[in-house]
């Protein structure tokens, strides 16, 4: 393999990927880098699972099991992989892939995986919807830099993103795909207002969707002189938010507002949702729009 793209071998544009090999790895709405990682060991890896932000990931030549929980040789921090989600190993006949009775299954050159499954070199291999390149041998690659989102550079590949500033916290809602489905969280980054680093929260899909809409209708109202400009009707967020029955009502929504607030409060962001009785709800914060 020569020093080029690990995939194709063309020029390297993003990670160790080149711009058309990242490309087809879709990038779900909420994955940030930070949310992948490995733990295996330099000495005993045998091949490379390599990410949609090009970043490459060791795994083992005997099992890794990937996953979202702590023992997990390869852990992906996302609500589509499960806790024990699958396991590659490499055996007399090669490299196989068992999905571990996943929710959202694991997919090998876009075929489901039911039970066990051969994985060639330069395979695309998905776990639920965090799809990957494997490299079936340990190739000299270079091992992943740990990034932050830094102040000028937050989220910088974003298709959107919401920024509002509080007394004690910034927040920006970010999302990776303007076109995503509504069944997908995304993040919310915040920093102290003096901070140059961005830390973040995954926030799932019903959260994700009414802070975007809270944000989008403040955006709209801003020249408004109300108080509660930027309100949006409890009715109308039941409407929108990706609820999974049809049916949802606004006792549904007010669920989703103490979920959201109980979040917001632990980051320092309390009082940013509030009720407009008897209308719906508001941010009490500017917001600014990229």
């Amino acid at each position: 393999m020569g020093a080029g793209c690990p995939i194709c071998e063309g020029p390297i544009a993003v990670g160790v990927l080149c711009h058309a090999c990242a490309a087809s790895l879709r990038l779900c709405d909420g994955l940030l880098p930070e949310h992948v990682s490995s733990r295996v060991a330099a000495s005993t890896s045998a091949g490379w699972l390599i990410d949609g932000f090009g970043a490459p990931h060791r795994v083992s030549g005997s099992r890794t099991l990937v996953g979202r929980q702590g023992e997990a040789e390869l852990m992906v921090l996302h609500g589509s992989v499960s806790r024990r989600h699958a396991e590659l190993h490499r055996g007399e006949q090669g490299w196989h892939v068992r999905d571990l009775g996943s929710r959202n299954g694991t997919f090998v050159a876009g075929q489901r995986v039911q039970g066990r499954a051969p994985v060639a070199d330069r395979a695309a291999i998905r776990f639920g919807d965090v799809a990957f390149h494997f490299i079936a041998h340990a190739a000299a690659l270079p091992e992943p830099v740990a990034r932050s989102f830094e102040t000028e550079h937050a989220g910088a590949g974003a298709a959107f993103r919401f920024t509002l500033r509080g007394p004690r916290v910034d927040l920006c809602l970010l999302g990776l795909r303007d076109d995503v489905s509504d069944d997908v969280g995304g993040a919310l980054l915040y920093r102290p207002p003096d901070g140059a680093t961005w830390a973040e929260r995954s926030l799932p899909p019903l959260e994700f969707h009414l802070l975007r809409a809270l944000c989008k209708r403040a955006v709209e109202d801003a020249a408004s002189p109300s108080r509660s400009k930027g309100c949006v009707p409890t009715k109308e967020l039941a409407r929108q938010l990706p609820f999974q029955s049809k049916y949802a009502n606004e006792e549904n929504v007010r669920q989703v507002v103490r979920r959201i607030r109980t979040t917001l409060t632990e980051i320092g962001a309390d009082g940013l949702v509030e009720a407009s009785p008897g209308r719906g709800y508001y941010l009490t914060w500017p917001v600014d729009v990229t």
